[in-house]
């Protein structure tokens, strides 16, 4: 697949279309009434933002992501370490504005300081981050920047002897734009950054974090945060293979409406 080469290549890629064009407005008013309930259940109750995406969730098992992401692994069996609603400000950023890091576990900022990787990584594909599109991601509204080849650089924009500006443009950079239904796949290790969003609405899209079975997901909150039964019950098989790791056992005495 030209995806495959161009993720091992670059360091991510894009996959066109993978929601329906047809259902790519109703999934997305879904996540915007969904977002406020979603982040109070995550900080309250530990609940994954999956359990707020129960429209969306199922084409994080698309079989065409997947067979991306199982060749990226060499291994069939893959999970969701991380899942979380991302949304862009209207006018919330100059547009020359970045924000150059990398993803767990390579994330050498992670608010948990746990389960990270040490510089200088290791060439090895830990983590794969997808980025949803819910609306068109366009240079107006802040696609997202990725410094192609990057995956493989021993540097890092947060490396505190790398002597890289994060906040600044870096002269290979590239936009990732797309339609909505689009999804970016990265390579965990690249160097990437939203963009400024300088229209007057907001751009909300939808983080889902791969990670291979031999990948602790016990270190920090957002690796740990569980499904509770009575909605991972409610996942089509495949997509519960993904979250089967953070099952819940019992139906909490509180919960908020899916």
């Amino acid at each position: 697949m030209d995806e495959i080469a161009h993720l091992r290549s670059e360091g991510y890629c894009l996959l066109r279309g993978v929601i329906p064009g047809n259902l790519v407005t109703a999934i997305r008013e879904e996540i915007d009434c969904a977002r406020d309930a979603g982040l109070e259940a995550y900080d309250r109750l530990d609940w994954s933002a999956v359990t707020h995406m129960l429209t969306l969730a199922p084409y994080f098992a698309d079989v065409r992501l997947l067979d991306v992401v199982r060749t990226m692994f060499n291994h069939a069996q893959v999970r969701i370490s991380q899942t979380e609603f991302k949304s862009v400000p209207p006018r919330s950023d100059p547009p020359d504005w970045r924000g150059y890091h990398t993803d767990w576990p390579h994330d050498l900022t992670d608010r948990s300081l746990c389960g990270r990787v040490n510089q200088p990584f290791p060439d090895s594909i830990m983590s794969i981050t997808s980025i949803w599109m819910l609306y068109p991601f366009t240079r107006e509204n802040g696609a997202t920047w990725v410094v192609p080849g990057t995956h493989r650089d021993l540097r890092n924009p947060r490396g505190e002897k790398d002597g890289i500006d994060e906040h600044r443009s870096i002269v290979s950079e590239r936009q990732v734009c797309g339609d909505a239904g689009d999804v970016i796949l990265i390579d965990s290790r690249i160097w990437h950054s939203r963009g400024a969003n300088t229209t007057d609405e907001v751009r909300t899209s939808v983080v889902a974090r791969y990670s291979p079975w031999w990948l602790s997901t016990e270190y920090g909150k957002r690796n740990a945060a569980f499904v509770p039964a009575h909605i991972f019950d409610r996942f089509p098989q495949p997509l519960q293979e993904l979250y089967a790791h953070r099952r819940g056992k019992r139906r909490p005495v509180q919960h908020f409406p899916a």
